[in-house]
């Protein structure tokens, strides 16, 4: 189950600093272990975006261009964080908390997104890309609920009911 203190902390960032705040919320021994690695991965992978931003971003007066951008990196930021998350998905019951936590997620990133770049129209674009997201993040958090390790190969593998 999702510890109160993930479900209650959605911290949208423009940087790498994490959305759930006071560090790894699992006591040791339930999924403590697969959120630090996925924070890990997801700290790569930001590393990664800005080193790609550092390439393709373009520093410019357009609005249309900078709006494109500013959703572009608000999105890849939520996937981010979003994924790792699903990390940590094992029965409906996480499935259902993370739910929660991801409308709580999209609703303040609108709401900082808003407040950061006043200037910029994008929430109503921002608002349909992040539902959409999240509609796809769900079904890949239901899939994760739908598997069960198969046993007698001398490895744990993974495989759908």
């Amino acid at each position: 189950m999702f510890p109160q203190a993930a479900s209650i902390s959605a911290v949208p960032r423009w940087s790498h600093r994490d959305p759930v705040e006071g560090g790894n919320p699992f006591p040791p021994g339930s999924c403590h272990e697969a959120w630090s690695k996925a924070t890990k991965q997801a700290l790569a992978d930001l590393l990664a975006l800005d080193a790609q931003l550092q390439l393709s971003a373009q520093v410019t007066l357009d609005p249309i261009l900078y709006r494109t951008q500013m959703l572009d990196l608000a999105v890849k930021r939520f996937d981010t964080w979003v994924n790792r998350g699903c990390a940590v998905i094992g029965d409906k019951a996480d499935l259902n908390e993370f739910k929660k936590w991801l409308t709580l997620y999209v609703d303040n990133w609108l709401v900082y997104a808003e407040a950061t770049c006043p200037y910029i129209d994008m929430r109503d674009e921002l608002e349909y890309r992040l539902r959409a997201k999240s509609q796809d993040w769900c079904s890949r958090g239901l899939l994760a609920t739908q598997r069960i390790p198969v046993t007698g190969s001398g490895d744990s593998h993974i495989m759908k009911r």
